[in-house]
């Protein structure tokens, strides 16, 4: 006798809704693999299964610029072979490229289970519980590590019951691929699911924000090119004005940076042609306009 599966959540993952704001710039992570606390010794991989998830769901929210780390060797690997004299030169990628973390995420997994109220009954090639009862639990905490500083950010503790209210072979799990269709099908990929998205909405919620401002990113033959364009808003006429880099104030018992006190003004541009992702400006008036200085928009006659 089978019973069918009923799961209550969804079955597959979901992405978490809501595209990042323009006006922040999306941060650099990197995701380490999980260590697994949860005493499942099955057939399963987690630490670098749920890892692989995180990544996937943290790429697909858009909220993030996430780095290869995991298996970093391979990449660094394939970047010497390139440079062996049996490979051409053209494709050749450039050293020294390599984006780096500002965040790490690491993961614990503290619950994975499927457990089963009653008895069960055995064929010859299954065993089936009986009764109702039957809950999938998968709990997780994933915390947040500024690079830099090595100081926490954040411990997110990630939390999904699925109950199946039919009896459920467990016979299923058997040959399954972890994070496949058919996986997330099941009681435990539901509830995986549900604690991984839970865990991005967490991280998104956490992870501090850095304003976002157009900046001059090279000053070639007399012109300046901003790295912003037409995907950003800018139009012909904008005027900006230009500040040199801010000076960081920080607490001398701590050495925590308390606020920036910006930088003098340099002089003010305004946009000649727009591009894609890139303008060109001419100079306004002022002196001494550098790559990485920061634009702010000038309001009124001409900056409208």
């Amino acid at each position: 006798m089978l019973a069918s599966l009923s799961l209550i959540g969804c079955a597959t993952p979901l992405l978490v809704p809501g595209r990042p704001s323009a006006d922040y710039i999306r941060p650099v992570v990197a995701v380490s693999s999980f260590e697994n606390r949860s005493g499942f010794t099955g057939q399963w991989q987690l630490g670098s299964g749920m890892a692989d998830l995180l990544v996937s769901e943290l790429v697909g929210s858009e909220h993030f610029v996430v780095v290869e780390r995991g298996h970093l060797d391979r990449v660094v690997d394939e970047i010497s072979r390139q440079k062996n004299r049996l490979f051409r030169t053209e494709g050749r990628v450039d050293e020294g490229r390599l984006k780096n973390a500002r965040y790490l995420i690491r993961g614990v997994i503290n619950d994975f289970s499927h457990t089963g109220g009653g008895g069960f009954w055995v064929n010859l090639r299954s065993f089936l519980f009986l009764g109702r009862g039957h809950t999938a639990r998968v709990a997780m905490t994933l915390t947040i590590v500024e690079v830099e500083t090595g100081q926490i950010v954040d411990s997110i503790q990630c939390y999904s019951r699925v109950l199946a209210r039919e009896a459920y072979l467990q016979g299923k799990y058997r040959d399954m691929a972890f994070g496949g269709d058919a996986f997330f099908k099941t009681p435990l990929g539901t509830a995986t699911a549900k604690a991984i998205r839970q865990g991005v909405k967490g991280i998104i919620g956490s992870m501090p924000k850095q304003e976002w401002a157009p900046m001059i990113a090279s000053i070639a033959g007399g012109r300046i090119i901003l790295n912003a364009g037409r995907e950003r808003g800018l139009r012909t006429g904008m005027l900006f004005r230009v500040r040199s880099e801010g000076r960081p104030v920080t607490d001398p018992a701590t050495g925590d940076v308390l606020s920036v006190i910006p930088g003098p003004v340099v002089g003010t541009l305004r946009v000649t042609q727009v591009q894609g992702r890139i303008a060109y400006a001419e100079v306004v008036q002022g002196s001494g306009f550098e790559r990485g200085q920061r634009l702010f928009r000038v309001s009124g006659p001409g900056g409208n």
